[in-house]
C-alpha cells in the first residue's frame, strides 16, 4: 500500500503566457510508437517540431528521428540531447527544424500544484502519480505532470542509434546503446506523460510513464531510467479548462 503522498492540492495555478488554443489543450497526442522501433525498425521522422512550436504551452518528450538523442520540451522550450562518445551534449535552440521518431505531447495553460508527503522511490512512481493524480481530481487514463524541486539518484540516458544493432532490437538494446547520465542529488525537473493503455505506444511493457529530465549546470536532458523524489517535492499535474 502506498504512503500517503498528498500534503496539499492548491486551489490556484500557475499563470503562463497567453497562446493560441487548440482542440487537445489538456489531452495527450503521441506520434510513431515504441513497438514500431523496437520490432519494426522503424525510426523515420513521424513529427516535425516546427509544426508544433512556437507555443509557451507544449510539453514533450521523446526520441529524436534516427534515433540519434533525445528531444524534451518544457514551456515550449526544447532541449535536444545528442550522444558525443561517451557523453551528451544538450542544445536548447530557439528555432529547430529537428524531427521526432517518437514524440508524447501536450498543451497545459495552467498547472495544479500538489506537494509529497513521503518520498517516492522509482519502484513506486507509476502507482504514486496515479494515486496523486486522483488526489488532485485529474480524471482519464493519459495525462502529463511535473515533478520540480531536488531530486536524489536521478540517472538518465541519451539514445545513439549509431550503437545499435541490425534488426529488430528491444529495449535492453537501446539502453546499452545509449550513453548514461547521473545526479546523486540536485534540483531537476521532471516531464512526465501517464497512461494507462499505452505500453508499446510511449510507455515501456510493464510501465505506466514516460519521464524526461532536464538539469542544470550544465544543462542536460534525456529519459529518466531511475530517481527517488524525496517528500516535500512539488508534483505539478494540469488544470481542466471547465475549472
Amino acid at each position: 500500500m502506498l504512503p500517503c503522498l498528498l500534503a496539499a492540492c492548491a486551489a490556484g495555478s500557475d499563470p503562463k503566457p497567453a497562446a493560441h488554443r487548440t482542440s487537445w489543450d489538456g489531452q495527450v497526442k503521441a506520434w510513431g510508437a515504441l513497438r514500431a522501433m523496437f520490432h519494426e525498425g522503424q525510426t523515420g521522422p513521424t513529427v516535425s517540431l516546427a509544426t508544433l512550436l512556437p507555443d509557451p504551452d507544449l510539453f514533450a518528450v521523446g526520441a529524436l528521428a534516427g534515433l540519434a538523442g533525445e528531444v524534451t520540451v518544457l514551456e515550449g522550450r526544447v532541449y535536444l540531447s545528442y550522444p558525443a562518445g561517451e557523453t551528451a551534449r544538450t542544445e536548447t535552440p530557439a528555432r529547430t527544424d529537428a524531427a521526432a521518431t517518437l514524440l508524447v505531447a501536450s498543451r497545459v495553460p495552467a498547472w495544479r500544484p500538489v506537494t509529497t508527503r513521503e518520498a517516492i522511490r522509482f519502484e513506486q512512481l507509476d502507482d504514486a502519480i496515479a494515486a496523486l493524480a486522483t488526489s488532485a481530481g485529474i480524471p482519464g487514463e493519459r495525462f502529463p505532470f511535473l515533478v520540480e524541486g531536488d531530486v536524489e539518484d536521478l540517472q538518465w540516458h541519451v539514445i545513439d542509434g549509431t550503437r545499435l544493432p541490425a534488426g529488430t532490437t528491444s529495449h535492453q538494446d537501446h539502453l546499452e546503446a545509449a550513453v548514461k547520465g547521473k545526479r546523486d542529488r540536485g534540483p531537476a525537473t521532471l516531464v512526465g506523460f501517464y497512461s494507462e493503455k499505452d505500453q508499446g505506444v510511449f510507455t515501456h511493457m510493464g510501465s505506466r510513464t514516460h519521464i524526461h529530465c532536464v538539469v542544470q549546470g550544465p544543462v542536460a536532458t534525456g529519459h529518466v531510467d531511475h530517481v527517488v523524489i524525496p517528500a516535500g517535492s512539488i508534483v505539478k499535474f494540469p488544470v481542466l479548462a471547465e475549472e
